[in-house]
């Protein structure tokens, strides 16, 4: 072992200003794409990340930080992180490492390093531009249009109803060379659905775009760019059918919280991360005990299915409230391909359900009401 008395005490801040993380993952990490779409695939060992998906920022402190959007919440964290996981070092390890690549020796001055670029992201919540909101309009309405066809059978195949996707404003993108739309609002290649998130009262608080067929280098999903508003971490729905009204499912995206939403159920979805933090825990829990309803989370039938919700647990036990863990029977699946597979899906959660009053999903691909204009 190294004699840690020896060891020259760096300033970490000096150590991670001479670390340009983007480089640095880029030799860890396999990267994908370019410019704003650039990814790389996780670089914790044992994780087996088919598709990439680390990202990475900066935060408000100016420090920069990558995630992986489909591991354990703990794949995340500065340059020191990836040192420490990749090369298995510790932390004062990794520190060494780092300041010997960037040149730094002890007791020896160094030349300032290059200045950051301020952080683009602001420091606090930004409200929701009015474009967007007009975007989710545009796109809603072009959803019935004769030439969304292939939108409206994209979601006929995931088992929504036309009664499901107009109240809760479901709408479809032809691609920014059919529809133009103002800088910062989605513009990949291609045809896409689009997602709104609404709040408990139905208005439109974010957007995501999910495309039909992403390219290989490009997301599946996009959003709107961090100046037109902040991500709000939770999204309601607008339920339909009976009334369900003692349970809340809590899902991983708005497509699992529409399949609840379809049953009756109200239902939400966490956005983007798929880990919960305080606050989303805090705005269910809060909702729970105004509405006098149980908390039950439909989870992956994956091992980060289950880390999410054992960390949203963990976080509304922290709020005063119980939550139930529900596991589609089949592995990974989401709630959305269980309901597909099983029309008796939700007995599971409610065991008193009229199974004779549930969808379906299997009958609405054929369903000639998604097929014609509005």
């Amino acid at each position: 072992m190294p004699d840690t008395d020896k060891r020259p005490h760096w300033d970490i801040r000096e150590v991670l200003d001479r670390t340009d993380l983007a480089p640095l993952l880029d030799e860890y990490a396999q990267p994908t794409g370019a410019g704003r779409n650039r990814r790389w695939h996780c670089p914790v060992p044992d994780h087996h990340d088919n598709n990439p998906s680390v990202t990475m920022h900066t935060d408000g402190r100016g420090h920069q930080r990558w995630r992986c959007w489909s591991g354990d919440n703990d794949h995340r964290g500065d340059a020191i992180d990836l040192i420490m996981v990749t090369r298995r070092l510790d932390r004062a390890e990794a520190i060494d490492h780092l300041a010997g690549r960037a040149g730094m020796r002890p007791n020896e001055p160094l030349p300032p390093p290059r200045p950051r670029a301020a952080p683009s992201r602001p420091s606090g919540p930004v409200p929701l531009h009015p474009s967007v909101v007009d975007y989710v309009s545009a796109c809603e309405d072009r959803l019935w249009q004769r030439d969304m066809l292939p939108v409206r059978k994209w979601l006929a195949a995931r088992g929504f109803t036309k009664e499901v996707l107009q109240a809760n404003r479901v709408g479809a993108d032809p691609g920014p060379q059919a529809m133009r739309r103002p800088s910062g609002l989605p513009r990949g290649s291609g045809l896409a659905a689009t997602f709104p998130a609404l709040d408990p009262t139905g208005s439109v608080r974010y957007v995501q775009t999910r495309y039909l067929e992403p390219r290989d280098d490009g997301p599946k999903y996009n959003n709107p760019a961090g100046r037109l508003g902040t991500n709000p971490r939770l999204a309601w729905t607008v339920p339909v059918g009976e009334p369900r009204p003692d349970v809340l499912i809590v899902c991983e995206g708005i497509p699992d919280a529409l399949t609840a939403a379809q049953v009756g159920f109200r239902s939400a979805a966490v956005l983007g991360a798929q880990y919960p933090d305080e606050s989303v825990a805090n705005r269910l829990a809060t909702i729970a005990e105004q509405h006098d309803l149980t908390i039950t989370a439909v989870i992956d039938a994956d091992d980060a299915g289950r880390s999410w919700g054992d960390r949203l647990g963990e976080l509304i036990a922290n709020s005063g409230v119980d939550l139930n863990i529900v596991e589609p029977p089949g592995d990974g699946l989401d709630l959305n391909e269980w309901a597909k597979r099983d029309p008796g899906w939700a007995a599971w959660i409610a065991p008193d359900l009229d199974l004779g009053a549930v969808v379906d999903l299997r009958d609405i691909e054929s369903s000639p009401e998604l097929e014609v204009s509005a």
